[in-house]
């Protein structure tokens, strides 16, 4: 969600590339059907990891996830990358019936947008 956030806030050519500590195979179903209620199509999302992305030139590491933290930093030392830590709770861990589970991926999509905003505004600034 979150790549696919940045580039609809900062442009669809903007060097962009997410990862997940430990991905899927495949989109998750929730993810597209709340990326789809905003117009965005991830059905097809090819899921990465840290070790997939770690070559790809970056000027900034964003970590979402607690667990990732410690990779997140040391990626971003590595390749010389300002750092931040946004939190956001990881919809994927939501229990509870189908509604509930929609609903935490709308939070997180939301939240994660909203902290893109508030990125740019802080960079215009």
């Amino acid at each position: 969600m979150a790549e696919a956030l940045w580039k609809k806030t900062f442009g669809p050519d903007t060097p962009s590339t997410s990862c997940g500590v430990s991905p899927a195979g495949y989109p998750d179903g929730f993810m597209v059907s709340v990326m789809s209620e905003i117009g965005i199509d991830l059905s097809r999302f090819g899921c990465r990891t840290l070790d997939e992305v770690a070559d790809a030139p970056c000027e900034l590491v964003i970590c979402l996830a607690a667990e990732a933290e410690p990779d997140a930093k040391a990626l971003a030392r590595a390749r010389g990358a300002q750092y931040q830590r946004w939190q956001v709770s990881d919809p994927a861990m939501q229990e509870g019936h189908h509604g509930e589970r929609l609903e935490a991926f709308r939070i997180s999509r939301d939240a994660i947008a909203a902290r893109i905003e508030r990125f740019a505004r802080e960079r215009r600034a």
